[in-house]
């Protein structure tokens, strides 16, 4: 029996804005660069490189394009809590479910963060610092997870009244103080 399911994906206006504008620059850079090389038959730019160069360039960066804006558009923070793990996802990062279980934990309390300014910003960040991670698409609230060893992950969500109430029974068992 699931306490709790949760599915999050980037829908922000100013991130699709930025990815749509990132895109039109790339893209329009390299409309310029083919239409004054190609049709007009004058090298590009002040330092010109062959014309073999510049469509391999144009390739890789279309393809860098297409898979940054994919791994966006797939991203997807799924988080469960069951009577015995709290588990999570962030496709395509994160592939397979991690488990937590209760001997896993010290602590665990649902909290607000700043996102910018403690983990860098929003999305897969555990990278940052081995100890102290975070995996959240937007917003400000999140559960955090102390584990035995003193590290800790933040898993954001959208649903903190929901999400504090499945801890809360997934908790049962320990201490009062240690949930949130």
């Amino acid at each position: 029996m699931s306490y709790f399911q949760e599915e999050q994906r980037f829908k922000q206006w100013w991130l699709w804005a930025l990815m749509m504008g990132v895109n039109a620059l790339i893209l329009g850079l390299f409309t310029h660069a083919f239409y004054t090389q190609f049709y007009l038959g004058e090298p590009w730019g002040t330092k010109p490189t062959s014309d073999s160069t510049l469509i391999i360039v144009f390739l890789l960066a279309i393809i860098t394009l297409v898979v940054c804006n994919v791994m966006i558009i797939l991203a997807k923070l799924e988080i469960k809590i069951d009577r015995n793990y709290i588990h999570y996802r962030y496709f395509p990062y994160i592939r397979s479910w991690n488990r937590i279980s209760k001997d896993q934990l010290k602590k665990v309390y649902i909290r607000k963060y700043a996102a910018i300014n403690e983990y860098g910003g929003w999305g897969y960040r555990v990278f940052m610092r081995k100890d102290n991670g975070a995996l959240n698409v937007q917003g400000n609230m999140g559960l955090q997870i102390i584990f035995k060893d003193d590290t800790k992950l933040l898993l954001g969500t959208q649903k903190p009244e929901a999400l504090k109430k499945a801890t809360q029974k997934f908790m049962v068992g320990h201490k009062e103080e240690e949930y949130g």
